[in-house]
């Protein structure tokens, strides 16, 4: 006899016959288990194919956190010193933002730490999910490392919640971006931006926003962390089309 899927799963302990229907019923209940459906969603989903496009979003973003991450613990878990290029989906934020021009990497950690600091003592709850990064005001013909002078750099603090209020807040809409992943001190820095430019210059990639610097592991994250430890990417918003 085949037993609804409602049935089944909601029968209380004890032995029960199901036949091959019910086995193959229960294999489709677990995978869609296993995703983080809710058992009132694939009750909903099996039986009057409910909309479930929600929840497909929030695991594509969640599926695009992963790859994001795990690249980043790849590099260091293999001690990969040659850069790891990719296209990325960089998720909507809010960020508590400063401006100001800095003059070295070390200059950079003071201010992104006090702006850190000052984002804090403001009452706003950093967002963990998301690391600092800062925007660079470079122009096109500056990309390839002709321009000598220091750019005007943003830092940026994801935050939880946005306060309107405050004239610091921005909000980054999410983007496909392409990106560069590196491992290492400070020394690498220069090196890297001109291998990131010569790339997007090469894939015909057109810019479609500010290019991102992306701290994952810096001394701002913990100061016991070993210089030859850091970890940077590099990410362009490029427009849907611009896969290569």
């Amino acid at each position: 006899m085949h037993f609804p899927l409602e049935v089944f799963l909601s029968s209380p302990c004890g032995y029960r016959y199901y036949d091959a229907h019910n086995a193959s019923e229960i294999g489709q209940y677990q995978l869609l288990q296993t995703l983080g459906l809710s058992r009132a969603q694939i009750t909903d989903y099996y039986y009057n194919r409910g909309d479930i496009n929600s929840f497909l979003n929030e695991q594509r973003a969640r599926l695009n956190q992963m790859q994001r991450v795990l690249e980043e613990l790849e590099i260091r878990n293999r001690n990969n010193r040659n850069p790891v290029i990719s296209f990325i989906n960089m998720p909507e934020v809010v960020c508590y933002c400063k401006k100001t021009i800095l003059s070295s990497p070390e200059d950079s950690e003071r201010f992104f730490y006090s702006v850190q600091e000052e984002c804090i003592a403001k009452g706003f709850r950093l967002l963990g999910s998301e690391p600092l990064f800062g925007l660079r005001s470079d122009d096109y013909q500056n990309k390839i490392g002709e321009n000598t002078e220091f750019p005007e750099v943003t830092a940026c603090i994801p935050v939880a919640e946005s306060i309107d209020s405050d004239p610091n807040m921005r909000l980054f809409y999410a983007t496909r971006a392409f990106s560069m992943l590196a491992y290492g001190d400070y020394s690498i820095i220069p090196g890297l931006w001109l291998q990131f430019w010569k790339e997007v210059e090469a894939r015909g990639i057109h810019p479609a926003g500010s290019v991102r610097f992306i701290g994952i592991v810096a001394p701002y994250i913990g100061k016991h962390i070993s210089p030859d430890e850091y970890c940077y990417r590099i990410a362009v918003p490029i427009e849907p089309d611009s896969d290569c």
